[in-house]
């Protein structure tokens, strides 16, 4: 489990299935490989954890031999984008390292072109799509530009924070998501797709030498989806503090004293971050729950007061409400 306990949800999963064209029996082996089961993706409270969805991903880039599966109208081969990494990770800041990738993606990718407009004061990554149309999926688009941001974030060893973030088409159904991928506002039919950044960022130097290139391509996806450096953002510092001390055993005053503000301020803050302490502590709870329910034994007796509930029936209607399915039921889809 990493350290954050995150989860998607079935939406997400439905819709990446769907694009790579994963359906009838293939879908159903490779959700089978990955431990998911198919009852979760049906329900619309569903959540696949990220373990889940990394052994997904895999299973379909090794099928189909395309490290972007089936996203565009080309295939990125297998070990494409170890070689790309491998052609910046001598690059001594973040800004030429991205530059020198969007340069790797020309060759890579022939759907859309990947620009780095730098300015004095902000940058964006953009993407420059063909006049005539759009070739690929959009998911291809959301996938790259979280490829590019996981990359950055791990050459300089920290979350590399974003202005804001921009798609070109309509929200889709998952887009509450976005909010664990992209560590910015994220808005939609916008003129062009593109990630903007304080351009100080790009003067980052890079934490990162060669023999870190081989452990960071053995676990892809993992580190460019689900980026391990959460410490930029108030939402999950409060996320990180309620899995350290146990996430039903602090209130929101002992909290921002823990973070060393007041529980006004912090408030404050996270509804900038369009949440609340209520929604950050109801989302671990619901993902450290299907955690258990997933890799434990433990009775639901025991999963209610690790998660701070009371009793169990306050935790079957608090579960019921997060997903869909009380507790049993979940863990009885799993089982199957």
């Amino acid at each position: 489990m990493s350290q954050l306990a995150l989860t998607l949800s079935s939406g997400f999963v439905n819709a990446f299935l769907d694009a790579a064209e994963a359906a009838g029996d293939d879908a159903a082996f490779l959700r089978q490989q990955a431990g998911i089961a198919e009852a979760v993706l049906k329900e619309p409270g569903g959540r696949v954890t990220e373990d889940q969805f990394v052994a997904l991903y895999r299973l379909i880039a090794e099928k189909y031999d395309d490290e972007l599966p089936r996203l565009l109208s080309h295939p990125v081969r297998g070990g494409a984008l170890k070689f790309g990494v491998l052609s910046i990770i001598n690059a001594p800041t973040m800004g030429v390292a991205i530059y020198r990738y969007t340069r790797f993606l020309r060759l890579a990718i022939h759907d859309f072109q990947v620009e780095l407009i730098h300015s004095p004061d902000i940058s964006r990554i953009v993407i420059d799509e063909p006049r005539g149309g759009r070739r690929c999926k959009t998911m291809a688009i959301e996938m790259v530009l979280k490829v590019i941001h996981g990359l950055a974030s791990w050459l300089v060893g920290r979350e590399v924070r974003l202005l804001r973030v921009d798609f070109a088409f309509d929200s889709p159904p998952y887009a509450q998501e976005f909010q664990n991928l992209f560590p910015g506002p994220v808005f939609f039919n916008q003129p062009a797709s593109q990630i903007v950044l304080d351009s100080d960022q790009l003067s980052l130097r890079i934490q990162r030498v060669p023999r870190d290139v081989k452990p960071f391509i053995a676990r892809l996806p993992r580190d460019w989806i689900f980026v391990s450096f959460k410490d930029s953002f108030v939402t999950h510092q409060v996320r990180e503090q309620l899995m350290r001390t146990g996430v039903g055993n602090m209130n929101i005053e002992e909290i921002a004293e823990a973070l060393r503000m007041s529980s006004r301020t912090l408030c404050r803050k996270l509804e900038a971050e369009r949440t609340s302490f209520k929604k950050v502590r109801d989302d671990l709870r619901r993902d450290l729950a299907i955690e258990l329910l997933n890799n434990s034994h433990d009775s639901m007796l025991e999963i209610a007061l690790e998660l701070g509930f009371g009793e169990v029936s306050s935790f079957h209607r608090a579960f019921r409400t997060w997903t869909g399915a009380t507790p049993g039921t979940y863990r009885h889809m799993n089982d199957r």
